[in-house]
């Protein structure tokens, strides 16, 4: 949720990798490109990758895990509309600046909640388009979890991120 430039290239790489992602933003525009065109990463790499992204208007459903790539500033209005997107056992694994994670937990519960640490840059060019500033090879997250967080919860979602890069455990 929030697929600009880090989630533009996080989500190509997934899809390339064989999982299945909803690349989620609010820029019909970027939308309408990534739909129509694939997701364009440049820079360090050169890979255009069919993606499905929709608008949060055209969310349905339920998400075993969301990846939350917006401003901090929006947390509260933002996982607070996501928490009913969320499956019984669904979790939020923010990719935020800072340490938005305790805010989080306050609003879906600590048991829902996840904090990732990325190790990598990207930028976006235009829509459609983004650029890895980073070397491939040198790519990682870092990952952690809130009390009540289950082993089978974090493996899931180290399993999707490490379609992307390799993730250290915190």
């Amino acid at each position: 949720y929030g697929a600009g430039s880090l989630g533009t290239v996080l989500g190509a790489y997934i899809t390339k990798n064989g999982g299945q992602v909803d690349l989620i933003n609010r820029n019909k525009a970027h939308v309408e490109i990534l739909n129509t065109k694939g997701a364009k990463i440049i820079g360090t790499v050169d890979m255009t990758v069919p993606v499905k992204a929709i608008t949060p208007a055209e969310m349905e459903g339920k998400y075993d895990v969301i990846v939350l790539l917006t401003k901090q500033l929006h947390n509260k209005e933002v996982v607070t509309m996501l928490k009913d997107y969320l499956t019984e056992d669904g979790v939020i694994v923010t990719l935020q600046n800072g340490i938005p994670e305790p805010g989080i937990a306050e609003i879906i519960g600590e048991e829902h909640t996840m904090g990732c640490t990325v190790e990598w840059g990207a930028a976006l060019v235009s829509p459609g388009v983004c650029e890895l500033t980073s070397e491939p090879d040198s790519l990682s997250f870092h990952m952690g979890k809130m009390k009540g967080i289950t082993d089978e919860q974090f493996n899931t979602v180290k399993e999707i991120l490490e379609l992307m890069c390799p993730v250290h455990e915190e």
